[in-house]
């Protein structure tokens, strides 16, 4: 298994870790005799718990205080001429990406977080788009601990980072990978074609 993905699969366990801290009431209610109880569904899409611990804001369980969460459609994969991401050119996948990577992208990051920056290609890309190299990772977004000892102390000190982790693993990186025709990194079973490492470079 990759360092990169092994790296995610600490980002798992250490955000399910965050997210028990609160403690558990003594007594846990029952439900009422009508209606039996309901599970709660966890993890994201891409089948990681990452971010189910502690729900991104703005999202349908945290709305609901964190006791029910819906799941959404999956979307279709995005088609140019008929070709998926993987199949087009680099001027296809250019126009794939502005016509539906980036405005799925724009409305996720305004649910999460109103404040956030318009999203742009640059916000991904940075320097890649004016030399239009698009290469990836992009060394000038956050980068990420590499090493699983630095990745849980990151998480645990860094409580607001952990939730937004919780939203790419819940709610972005899915929706790109359905988008793109690609597999998000499961880490049931360590394989994916999408990961944390996939736009963030991880130190060492």
């Amino acid at each position: 298994m990759s360092r990169h993905m092994k790296t995610c699969l600490v980002l798992v366990a250490a955000l399910a870790a965050c997210g028990s801290k609160k403690p558990a009431p003594a007594t846990p209610p029952a439900p009422a005799p009508s209606e039996p109880a309901t599970p709660v569904a966890v993890g994201s899409a891409a089948g990681s718990d990452a971010g189910s611990a502690a729900p991104a804001a703005g999202s349908d369980a945290s709305a609901s205080g964190g006791t029910q969460q819906q799941t959404e459609p999956p979307l279709e994969v995005a088609k140019i001429d008929g070709k998926t991401y993987k199949d087009l050119d680099k001027k296809g996948r250019a126009e794939l990406m502005k016509k539906f990577v980036l405005p799925k992208a724009k409305e996720l990051f305004a649910a999460f977080d109103p404040t956030f920056p318009e999203v742009t290609c640059k916000t991904c890309h940075g320097d890649g788009v004016a030399d239009h190299s698009f290469k990836m990772p992009n060394p000038k977004i956050k980068q990420l601990p590499g090493t699983e000892k630095g990745f849980v102390i990151w998480v645990h000190q860094h409580p607001e980072e952990a939730k937004w982790a919780g939203f790419m693993g819940e709610k972005l990186e899915p929706a790109m990978g359905q988008l793109m025709g690609m597999t998000v990194f499961n880490p049931k079973t360590g394989q994916g074609e999408l990961s944390c490492n996939t736009c963030h470079v991880l130190t060492k």
